[in-house]
């Protein structure tokens, strides 16, 4: 049985994130209480609501401020680069990290961020086991601390998020992630910016979300990650460019045997070009390649070629979006996986019938590398998220999803649903309770494969 230790920096920045909470409550101004948002140095703060959920739906705790997302759904997650996408030029920020709640401020121009999220839950089936599966209560904490430096029109991010999770009837499970990022964004000129970042991340591979040889606890690995966006062009201009480059190394740390054939390096580039049509409705043209090289297993070592065209558009106040569809093909070292080729697309669109209430609409099909089983995976998933606020200081999330995940060369094909939903009530300015209920249930043509997974989840999150 693996050990699990606590990485001694994170433990600093826990504790740091608890004092300094400790003491935003005891020396906050009649302003901060009124205002309930950033401070005077303009920063842009996070929604109210779903920024502090805990990512619990449809994949333990792995995205947080997210209702629900198409990579939640997988069983077998895909290791394509985070975040080669276009950069939504709605956002106030290109690369850096979103903050939440008030600030601490130092003389020297530095803002503190820091949050925490403390609960506790129970899942049916931790392993994702057919039967006799693993059930289990759990106790997560996930500190979320940022640090920000505005210069000269410019903002600077560091950031640490941490999810410290332990399984009362199944410790070999437990986990300890963490996730370290700077990140800056330059502003140039009205036309001319860029954005950055470079991290470090320690993760694991939850039991049954790859298709490796069954071992008796996570696949724990580490992966330094790097990324950049150019964009000329005004936001209002008639014609805009972007052009896009990142990296992650990826290494497992154990159960080596069977891990070593999935320790990657990934270089990314994508370039896209949008032309304005209408006030407030572009047309998009996407270039994108991934050299994906398999360290130990040459034979998985593939480029992955992209080619989208699309529209982004902000129509009227109620509805917002982008879609793009095209072709995808991955080539292989290994001639013997052959050539894999196909119609590819990415999909989301945001409708706001009322001020208080939207839907989210998203939906992919897209080529994945292989997680041990089959040459490569075709993945097509759709998904719709509900938020909905009740009241000043009640909200909702819902979701509803599908994914379907056909394994070339290995004849199997899997069918996910998953549903979830959500209950946030604000204590005050600084405290969030959450409720939390989550399905999941893969239906397969193999039908060791299968598992049904309920899981629930009861939350406290505090900030400055």
């Amino acid at each position: 049985m693996n050990k699990h230790h606590t990485h001694p920096l994170a433990l600093a920045v826990a504790t740091l994130c608890f004092c300094m909470s400790a003491q935003a409550q005891s020396s906050n101004d009649a302003a901060t209480k009124a205002s309930g948002a950033a401070d005077s140095a303009n920063t842009p703060t996070a929604p109210s609501a779903p920024a502090g959920d805990a990512g619990f739906m449809g994949g333990l705790f792995s995205a947080p401020g997210t209702t629900g997302s198409l990579n939640q759904l997988a069983a077998t997650p895909s290791y394509e680069l985070t975040g080669i996408g276009r950069r939504d030029t709605t956002q106030t920020t290109i690369l850096t990290a979103p903050v939440n709640g008030l600030p601490v401020r130092f003389d020297n121009g530095i803002f503190v961020y820091a949050s925490a999220l403390a609960g506790f839950g129970h899942n049916s089936n931790v392993n994702a086991a057919t039967t006799g599966g693993v059930s289990s209560n759990f106790y997560s904490l996930q500190p979320d601390i940022v640090g920000e430096l505005k210069t000269r029109g410019d903002r600077y991010t560091l950031r640490y998020q941490g999810n410290y999770t332990k399984y009362t009837a199944s410790s070999a499970d437990n986990f300890n992630h963490h996730n370290f990022d700077l990140a800056g964004d330059n502003y140039f000129s009205s036309r001319s910016t860029l954005g950055w970042n470079v991290g470090y991340i320690e993760n694991s591979d939850a039991r049954g979300t790859t298709n490796t040889t069954a071992t008796s606890n996570p696949n724990r690995w580490n992966a330094p990650t790097a990324r950049a966006i150019y964009a000329y062009g005004a936001k209002d201009a008639q014609g805009r460019i972007e052009v896009e480059g990142n990296y992650i190394s990826k290494r497992y740390q154990n159960n080596l045997t069977i891990t070593s054939v999935l320790n990657q390096d990934k270089t990314g580039v994508a370039g896209r070009f949008y032309y304005r049509v209408a006030p407030r409705t572009s047309m998009m043209f996407e270039l994108n390649q991934v050299h994906a090289n398999y360290v130990n297993n040459t034979g998985y070592t593939n480029n992955d070629r992209r080619v989208y065209v699309g529209v982004v558009w902000d129509a009227t106040a109620k509805t917002s979006g982008a879609f793009k569809i095209g072709s995808a093909q991955k080539t292989f070292t290994d001639g013997g996986f052959g050539k894999a080729t196909g119609t590819a697309w990415e999909g989301a669109v945001k409708w706001s019938p009322l001020t208080y209430s939207n839907f989210e609409f998203i939906s992919s099909r897209t080529l994945a590398d292989s997680t041990g089983l089959g040459n490569y995976l075709i993945n097509t998933g759709n998904l719709v998220n509900w938020n909905h606020q009740w009241r000043s200081n009640l909200t909702s999330t819902a979701s509803l999803g599908t994914l379907k995940s056909e394994f070339d060369g290995a004849g199997r094909t899997d069918n996910i649903d998953n549903a979830s939903i959500g209950i946030f009530y604000e204590v005050g300015r600084n405290w969030r309770a959450g409720a939390q209920w989550a399905y999941t249930k893969r239906k397969s043509n193999q039908a060791i494969y299968e598992f049904n997974r309920n899981s629930t989840f009861f939350s406290l999150q505090g900030t400055l």
